[in-house]
This record gives structure tokens, sequence and C-alpha cells, in this order.
């Protein structure tokens, strides 16, 4: 529906929608809109939030007990006798040891989704995508351009260049005259 069919639609309820000649007005039902969706928005982020924090305080518990796993020793057992080296001491096992490094890990990757600290990554690859498609765009018009009014092949080679030399300047490159 357009912000024109809302406020048609919304009227009757709200008569605010009405402007100072009483002609029904689409910008009051988009200004409302936006506001209750932004007010929505906050009460979702604050509901995450607290989703975020019982989660994290329920992978903390976890982590203790990870903890607890590897302070403690671990040693082999075999027909439910210790196992004994050359030296007479126990047979470390580390089996239980790297199962709860495992798991620690599997916890931190958790915790990782929670916080969001991943979405850096992939933050970076749609920025480079966008900056891909913006750079096709640019040449696409600068071409179109050069088309568009019919230039000599020498010109248009000096107006590609000189685009090519001003967008390099923009990126914080510094292009000299002599640079081909």
């Amino acid at each position: 529906m357009s912000w024109q069919q809302v406020a048609e639609q919304m009227v009757s309820e709200y008569p605010e929608y009405l402007d100072g000649e009483g002609s029904v007005s689409a910008a009051f039902a988009c200004v409302d809109v936006t506001r209750a969706l932004k007010e929505a928005n906050k009460e979702l982020a604050m509901g995450l939030e607290e989703y975020r924090e019982a989660a994290r305080m329920r992978l903390d518990g976890l982590r203790r007990q990870v903890f607890a796993v590897l302070a403690r020793p671990h040693y082999v057992l075999h027909q439910g006798q210790f196992v004994i080296d050359e030296d007479g001491n126990k047979v470390r096992d580390d089996g239980p040891v790297l199962a709860a490094v495992d798991r620690l890990l599997r916890i931190e990757e958790r915790q990782a989704k929670i916080d969001g600290t991943d979405a850096s990554e992939k933050l970076t690859i749609a920025l480079d995508r966008r900056v891909d498609e913006e750079t096709t765009v640019v040449v696409e018009s600068i071409l179109a351009g050069a088309n568009a009014v019919d230039l000599e092949p020498a010109q248009r080679q000096r107006m590609l260049e000189a685009a090519g030399a001003h967008l390099r300047t923009l990126e914080g490159e510094v292009v000299s005259e002599t640079e081909e």
C-alpha cells in the first residue's frame, strides 16, 4: 500500500491524518508508521539483549564446568585398574582434556554467534561486493556518457584516463601527470 492508501484507510481512527485543509495526508501516516517501527525495533532490541545476556550466563556456567574438568587429573583405566608406567606413576589420560578443549571451542563459537563478533567478516565481504558493484556502475556510466557525446577514439581514451586518475585520487592514491 502507498502512504496515501494507508492514510485514507486509517483516517477514521486517526483524524490527525487530515491536514489543515481537511485532506488526507500521506505524510502523517508515514511519520506515524515510521515512529511505530522505530519503537517496535527498540523493544525488540531490548528483548534480544535480555536473551543474549541469559545465553551468556548459560555459556559462562558451561565454561566453568569445562574448566573444572580441565583442572582435574585424569588417568587411564584398564579393566577397572589404573595403568601404571615403568616409574610406578599413574598414566595420564589426555582424552578427557581434549574433549573438554573441544567443548570449550564449541562454547566459544556459540558465544561469538550470540555476540555477533563473527559478523565483521560478513560485513567486510558485503562491503567488498558493494564496492565492486558500485565500481561497475561508475565505469558503465562513464562509458555511456562517452558514447552519448560520440567522442573520437583519442578523446575517449583521454576521458577514460582522466576518469581513472580521478577515481584513484579519490581512493587516496597520488597520481602524477606523467603516470600512464
